[in-house]
């Protein structure tokens, strides 16, 4: 936790609060309970005040942005560990063919409706961020989804923007403490006569920093995902890849499973008459879906690894969208606060 702003800390910075000055500040001090008081300060205690609170803000942005590191790393540790399903359900032998024919045809209707629209061939990038969808949909349905939905993500900011209330409100407290410890004004200060009164108003800078947090940072955490690409094209095309082999099986079951079966039922015609053309029939098939297990296996003997991998540097993406998304958010609550302290012109209530 970071340290708290100490009193000798400001007041080493303002200096010594009597000594003599050709000018002085009249201070209206807000403090965040309310109470408003008349302050004489030496002239830049306010820059001064303005500057170590400053400090504090970015120690404090650092810190949330600690926190939210780890918050998103915990809750994409259970992504991580549903890769290895997924790369069963991507290698598995039905699904793969599904998938397949899944991938051709959403690339197939993307073309058509670019066609349909535009009247040109649509671009190769296009086409291969329409056949990733059915990959990509599925990798958030099963990997990502469960991790990030239900509140969670929106549970971890709360936490963070109530730790970074309280580290604030300390530092405040701490800032209008010393600014109200200052003696009341004089009748006149010195030949420039009586000036004109500076408000610093800390209840409005103590204002809560975790419903602005929320309310900047979108209560979808797949959105955010998105967003950087986490789930897109750019990695799910290298996923797809390893499906290329699905994709070719599919070509050969289309262009050579009809002569298999035409081959098998013609032996078994030679042989067996009639019977034996069904089970020459039967024997192509078999050795049809023979051959594409065998291609089946050897594909995720090659690819499986690789495939895991691109699945996990979209986790570790997701990961780093999330924690920069909320420390945005809170570096901006807490500038928001720092404004609310820029002084004007004005007195107590």
């Amino acid at each position: 936790m970071p340290a708290r702003l100490s009193v000798p800390m400001f007041c080493a910075i303002l200096g010594a609060a009597g000594a003599p000055t050709a000018r002085a500040e009249v201070l209206a001090v807000i403090t965040s309970d309310g109470r408003c008081t008349l302050r004489e300060a030496a002239d830049g205690t306010l820059t001064a005040t303005a500057a170590v609170l400053g400090a504090d803000a970015h120690e404090l942005h650092a810190f949330a942005r600690r926190l939210l590191a780890d918050a998103a790393a915990m809750r994409m540790a259970a992504a991580r560990e549903r890769v290895p399903a997924f790369g069963d359900w991507a290698y598995g032998w039905v699904q793969s063919y599904v998938t397949s024919y899944r991938v051709l045809s959403h690339g197939a209707i993307g073309a058509a409706q670019s066609l349909a629209g535009r009247g040109e061939w649509p671009r190769l990038s296009t086409i291969a961020d329409e056949m990733a969808a059915p990959v990509r949909e599925e990798f958030r349905s099963r990997v990502l989804a469960p991790s990030l939905e239900g509140g969670g993500f929106e549970a971890d900011l709360g936490h963070v923007g109530h730790v970074l209330d309280g580290a604030w409100r300390r530092r405040l407290d701490g800032a209008s403490a010393v600014l109200s410890a200052l003696p009341g004004p004089s009748v006149a200060t010195g030949s420039g006569g009586t000036p004109s009164t500076i408000l610093v108003d800390f209840r409005a800078a103590a204002a809560q920093l975790t419903p602005t947090i929320l309310a900047s940072t979108t209560a979808d955490p797949l959105s955010l995902v998105a967003q950087e690409g986490a789930d897109s094209a750019t990695v799910f095309m290298r996923s797809i890849r390893p499906m290329a082999a699905r994709l070719g099986a599919v070509v050969m079951r289309i262009g050579e499973v009809g002569s298999i079966v035409t081959a098998g039922g013609a032996f078994g015609f030679a042989l067996g008459g009639t019977p034996g053309t069904a089970i020459g029939i039967a024997g192509g098939v078999s050795a049809s879906w023979a051959i594409d297990w065998v291609f089946n296996r050897v594909d995720a003997s090659m690819n499986r690894v690789a495939f895991e991998a691109q699945a996990l540097e979209a986790i570790t993406r997701a990961e780093l969208r999330m924690a920069e998304a909320g420390t945005a958010a809170a570096a901006s609550a807490l500038a928001a606060r720092m404004l609310a302290l820029v002084p004007g012109a004005g007195g107590c209530p």
